[in-house]
């Protein structure tokens, strides 16, 4: 029911005429505020090259996932800054709109995500919910790549796997440096996790797991979590998802 409604919205609003700003308004319907302060909330770019500079030698898998993961987000927010400029001049006449910038601008006036910014990562969420996802996201690793550009490199104590555009090559990562320096010595192959809810919150975790790591802001759907006899248990009525607890992916 939720998508239908949403897809019947949204053919609603394609036949919706489209309002231009004329000669007289200066501010563009509108447009240009709108313009302004999503720029304000690009977020400021992470020193790629400085990063990877000072993880050279590091063998540790999870800094080539934190090198990926960087370089993926810089395409994104780079495009983001460049194309919200265009727009900027393009609403006061001192360039031209290409086709892509606007659908880009009417993606902007339906508060929908423009095509060309959502193919980073999947995300159903509007637009100004998803540049405060967005925020988050690389605010995490802004944080991981701080830890790791300090004098003694460390990293977090815990991590959100939603953030990753490829959450897969993480873990991946996670069962790389198990094999390679556990004291089992276990092909990769023959790896798998284990998945062990902590009792504590995240900003309780001060120590990094012997193995592993600590994944936090995972969610059920169809479920909810018992906290008290650590299992699943069936969710409450009109509940769509229940937050899980930390849980350690503990390769075995």
């Amino acid at each position: 029911m939720i998508q239908d409604s949403k897809e019947m919205l949204a053919s609603i609003l394609t036949l919706t005429p489209q309002k231009r700003a004329g000669g007289g308004d200066g501010d563009g319907g509108g447009i240009i505020k709108l313009i302004r302060e999503l720029q304000e909330k690009v977020p400021e770019e992470i020193d790629y090259h400085k990063l990877r500079s000072k993880l050279r030698g590091n063998d540790d898998p999870r800094n080539v996932v934190l090198l990926q993961e960087v370089a993926r987000y810089a395409v994104l927010v780079v495009q983001l800054a460049k194309q919200l400029v265009q727009l900027e001049r393009g609403s006061l006449g001192l360039e031209v709109i290409s086709p892509e910038l606007e659908d880009t601008m009417a993606a902007l006036g339906e508060n929908r995500v423009p095509s060309a910014w959502g193919r980073y990562y999947f995300s159903l969420k509007p637009l100004a919910s998803w540049f405060e996802d967005l925020g988050q996201r690389y605010g995490f690793f802004q944080n991981w790549a701080a830890l790791a550009m300090r004098a003694q490199p460390t990293t977090p104590f815990h991590y959100w796997i939603g953030a990753f555009t490829y959450p897969t090559g993480f873990t991946t990562s996670l069962l790389q440096r198990f094999s390679r320096f556990s004291r089992s010595g276990a092909p990769i192959d023959m790896l798998t996790f284990d998945f062990i809810p902590v009792q504590k919150e995240p900003h309780e975790l001060q120590e990094h797991p012997k193995d592993g790591a600590y994944i936090v802001k995972l969610y059920l759907e169809g479920a909810s979590w018992d906290p008290e006899r650590l299992c699943l248990q069936q969710p409450s009525v009109m509940q769509l998802t229940c937050p899980l607890p930390v849980l350690h992916f503990k390769p075995i």
